[in-house]
C-alpha cells in the first residue's frame, strides 16, 4: 500500500463494489458490541443509527438508503434545505455514525453476526 495520499484518494475512489463495502461500516453501540462480539458491521437500509458528529449529532433515525457508490448514508430526518426551499436528506459518512438497533431480516447478515461470536 503506497503512503501518497493522492494514490491512496484515487484507489479509494476507483475501487470495485465489492471493496467499496467496507467502507460503510460503522462502529455498534455497546449492548451489540456485546451481544455479537464484534466493533463494528456495514450499515444497511431499515437499520438504527446515532448520529455522532456534525450539526445533527445526537440525532436517532433509521437508515432509508446506504449508497455504495459514494459511500454515504442517508438517515430519515437528517435533512437539509436546499435554496428552493425543498428538504433533502443530508448524505452522511458512515464513520459519523453509531448503530444502535440492527435489521435482521436478511438471514446471511444474521448468520454472519451470529458466527462472528462462536
Amino acid at each position: 500500500m503506497t503512503e501518497q495520499p493522492h494514490k491512496q484518494r484515487t484507489q479509494t475512489r476507483n475501487a470495485p463494489l465489492h471493496k467499496r463495502q467496507k467502507q460503510l461500516h460503522a462502529t455498534l453501540s455497546d449492548e451489540l458490541r456485546e451481544e455479537y462480539d464484534t466493533r463494528r458491521t456495514r450499515v444497511n437500509a431499515g437499520d438504527t443509527v446515532e448520529v455522532m458528529r456534525g450539526d445533527h449529532a445526537g440525532e436517532e433515525g433509521e437508515v432509508i438508503r446506504a449508497i455504495l457508490e459514494d459511500g454515504t448514508i442517508h438517515v430519515e430526518d437528517v435533512t437539509i434545505e436546499t435554496a428552493d426551499g425543498e428538504e433533502v436528506p443530508r448524505p452522511l459518512d458512515p464513520s459519523n455514525v453509531r448503530i444502535t438497533e440492527l435489521d435482521l431480516e436478511d438471514e446471511r447478515r444474521e448468520a454472519r453476526l451470529e458466527g462472528d461470536n462462536e
